[in-house]
């Protein structure tokens, strides 16, 4: 795209006035962490808006320097969003010259015109390094496992009862130890909990799998013992307080889909469904 060029209507809307000043700044911006993405919030009648994630900004008229990964977010056009035309203005691990309104409650903006690209900056050049660099927390189950910094989860493979699966948990500094020890306590409890959770799908979707059914190439009713066996383990996913999630492949029976089951570590599953 040609510099410099306008976002959205290129000034500050009317309802977003009192959250920003209306005199503009400079700033310096190093985009990473995630993809923009645009969305409606409220319906089809509601203005689109458009986000992106940013590792840190310098406010070029104030000096004012940030650093951790955060987002912006402006609204857009129809246009901009029906051809998600949004999209292209921002690409990870680039540096660029922006123009907006900063907040009076932050150090965010609201931003409104690309200036152009930067070449060399050593403050935002280091939050990139740091973000590429990869991080590692150890489990004596799971060995090291590594943080997914783009979506905030540390993941490994384990062997699930001689088969190999991800296990994870999303990352939140205060509970990652939490985390962890929850999802090694689940998995060393492996074979009572694939029962349990096989138990529960079974009894929960085998009917939903016979109405998926296709009588040309199957010419008997699913059975819940048959569903337990053909549904294979992929992951496992924990939370702090216990919450865990397991997900399956169908092996077909539902056209692809996976086979989700939620559930509460210290009681038994209550969530299934076919999801994906």
């Amino acid at each position: 795209m040609e510099y410099p060029f306008k976002i959205g209507s290129g000034i500050l809307p009317e309802n977003r006035k009192e959250i920003f000043y209306e005199e503009p700044h400079e700033y310096l911006i190093m985009v990473g962490g995630g993809s923009t993405y645009g969305a409606k919030w409220g319906g089809n009648d509601a203005i689109p808006t458009a986000t992106t994630y940013i590792l840190g900004s310098i406010d070029l008229t104030t000096g004012e320097r940030t650093e951790g990964k955060t987002i912006f977010t402006w609204q857009i056009t129809e246009e901009e969003y029906q051809k998600r035309i949004y999209a292209q203005y921002f690409k990870e691990g680039v540096k660029y010259r922006i123009k907006g309104f900063p907040s009076k409650k932050s150090s965010g903006f609201y931003p409104i015109e690309v200036l152009g690209t930067v070449n060399r900056m050593p403050f935002l050049d280091a939050l990139w390094r740091d973000y590429l660099a990869p991080v590692f927390m150890h489990s004596e189950l799971f060995g090291e496992m590594e943080l997914n910094k783009r979506y905030g989860y540390f993941h490994a493979d384990f062997d699930w009862l001689g088969t190999e699966i991800e296990v994870s948990f999303n990352t939140d500094e205060e509970e990652d130890e939490k985390c962890l020890a929850n999802l090694e306590q689940f998995c060393r409890e492996a074979e009572r909990r694939d029962k349990e959770v096989r138990d529960f799908a079974a009894e929960e979707l085998t009917y939903l799998a016979n109405d998926w059914r296709d009588d040309d190439h199957l010419d008997h009713e699913i059975t819940e013992e048959e569903f337990k066996t053909r549904i294979k383990i992929s992951s496992v996913e924990m939370s702090a307080d216990g919450d865990y999630d397991v997900w399956f492949d169908d092996d077909d029976m539902f056209a692809g889909h996976s086979v989700h089951i939620s559930g509460d570590a210290l009681d038994a599953p209550n969530y299934s469904a076919m999801e994906g």
